[in-house]
């Protein structure tokens, strides 16, 4: 996982001091949300563990973080950082597990117009410890610590770095907080009985069409990058990744956004089934502008799979401090052409999303969902997700490390889907209240007497893809602006196309767009 960070910055500190000030809010951050200190161990048996080691001195708490953080400044002048983004993606493995689980780029300082200057943050993280949410936590997090003054962040770095602090802040794993099912042990087997059954003879997705951004072949292996940074990145050849990640990002226009909402409101539909509307009917223009030749006959769905945020089931409230997440059925809407006025696709699209996503936020009455057998109800979704896991994780270990003992299902394979999503689409609502300009007031640098102010600017967060992916994020900015970030598997879609989709996404809405 990587998030590109933008900030503006005011400030009379020196070179050393600046630095220091950026180590000591790192490490302040670290130990507060202890899996960013965390590394992976293995032992003889291959059996891999989290480990998080205690500092004794807040010294080697500096010493430690000062190894996962890079000053791009000692090795180059001038850094752009979205090429430094892009090769990011594309070089071998940033993180070593067995060193630390994450690491923080600094790039040089860009003086703005205004005078004051810009402060470009790349931070890279095992997904393992980190989803959508707690990224956007941990960063607003860590703009407050960064804007403290240094007795502060070195005061908070003293009192977390305790074993009982630590320990009382390690995150619990997804697995733990799941709920039991009541009653007997009798009744638990029961139930896992059942749920084997279901996933035997569950109804398969419905046949979709094939994302219409996808080459005719795809390339077969990855596109070297020419060694820009290799001071700081790894280009051997041998290391490469086996396909080549890209990432987007845009926005709609303040009229796109607007008229987006206007169209969710008056088919009383969330904005956020507005957004998945948005990118299917836009994938269905390109598929019937790619393949004219098909009947409508016989034109398949387009579907969308979706991460769900399983907080919510066990009534976790605590903010996102670590990677939690369940997998949905996805949601599957009908092929519309488009010589239908677009205001109609829409409506007609965005109640059956609608009425999709509001099944996973269903709660079962009887036993809070504990043990519960309904289609959506939090227990079978859970328990479903949980078997999934498991066999997953299974069929990606080599032979010799399989366990035998292993397939909950039996004899009873899952009856799973040969068609798979067009798309995968998450959706994280509006992150204003995680980060927005005007967060810290630049002028405190003179009217208080600080000597440093950071303001947040703007946040890009994208993941490696994997064989053949297409992942939108959609969000909503604290401008009320609707923005959009793809990361996708460069080796399945090019660039040029992924370029023709974006364009199609933000003139849907457009004026004179009724029809397209």
């Amino acid at each position: 996982m990587i998030v590109h960070f933008t900030l503006e910055i005011r400030h009379s500190l020196s070179k050393e001091e600046f630095r220091h000030r950026i180590l000591l809010a790192w490490s302040s951050l670290r130990v507060q949300h202890v899996l960013l200190m965390s590394k992976v161990h293995e032992d003889a048996f291959g059996q891999r563990d989290f480990v998080i080691e205690l500092p004794k001195s807040k010294k080697e708490i500096l010493e430690e973080t000062a190894k996962t953080v890079v000053f791009l400044e000692d090795y180059y002048n001038h850094v752009d950082a979205d090429d430094f983004h892009r090769h990011s993606l594309n070089v071998a493995r940033i993180v070593n597990p067995s060193e630390c689980l994450s690491k923080l780029f600094i790039l040089p300082l860009s003086k703005l117009p205004n005078g004051d200057q810009q402060l470009k943050i790349i931070l890279v993280m095992g997904h393992q410890i980190c989803d959508g949410l707690s990224a956007y936590n941990w960063f607003s997090h860590f703009l407050r610590i960064l804007n403290q003054p240094t007795q502060d962040m070195e005061r908070e770095i003293e009192f977390f770095k305790s074993p009982e602090n630590i320990s009382s802040r390690l995150p619990p794993a997804q697995e733990d907080l799941y709920p039991t099912v009541g009653g007997t042990l009798a009744r638990a087997r029961w139930f896992w009985a059942i749920m084997r059954v279901l996933r035997h003879v569950q109804k398969t997705m419905s046949p979709t069409f094939v994302n219409p951004l996808r080459r005719s072949a795809r390339l077969l292996e990855a596109v070297s990058f020419p060694p820009t940074y290799s001071k700081v990145f790894d280009y051997t050849p041998s290391r490469k990744p086996p396909l080549n990640t890209y990432h987007h990002n845009f926005s709609l226009s303040r009229f796109s956004t607007n008229r987006l909402i206007q169209l969710a409101r008056e088919a009383n539909v969330s904005v956020g089934a507005a957004c998945f509307t948005l990118i299917g009917l836009s994938m269905m223009s390109l598929e019937e502008h790619l393949h004219p030749t098909i009947p409508l006959s016989q034109r398949l769905s387009f579907a969308a799979s979706f991460p769900l945020n399983p907080r919510t089931f066990f009534n976790y409230t605590t903010p996102g401090d670590s990677c939690m997440l369940a997998f949905s059925d996805g949601v599957i809407m009908p092929f519309l052409p488009s010589d239908l006025p677009v205001e109609k696709r829409f409506r007609l699209i965005a109640k059956q999303v609608n009425r999709q996503l509001r099944q996973y936020q269903k709660r079962s009455k009887e036993n809070g969902g504990k043990g519960s057998l309904e289609a959506h109800s939090p227990g079978r979704l859970l328990a479903n997700g949980y078997l999934y896991q498991i066999e997953c994780v299974q069929g990606k270990l080599p032979e010799h490390r399989r366990s035998p003992n292993m397939n909950p299902q039996g004899g009873l394979p899952a009856n799973t889907s040969q068609f798979g999503a067009t798309c995968g689409v998450s959706a994280l609502g509006s992150t204003a209240h995680f980060l927005r300009p005007g967060m810290f007031d630049l002028n405190e640098l003179a009217n208080d007497g600080k000597n440093f102010v950071a303001d947040f600017r703007t946040v890009k967060m994208g993941v490696r893809a994997r064989d053949n992916e297409f992942l939108v994020g959609n969000f909503m900015d604290a401008e009320g602006i609707l923005g959009f970030g793809v990361s996708f598997d460069g080796n399945a879609i090019s660039e040029e196309n992924m370029e023709l989709w974006e364009e199609k996404m933000k003139g849907l809405l457009e004026p004179g767009q009724s029809r397209l």
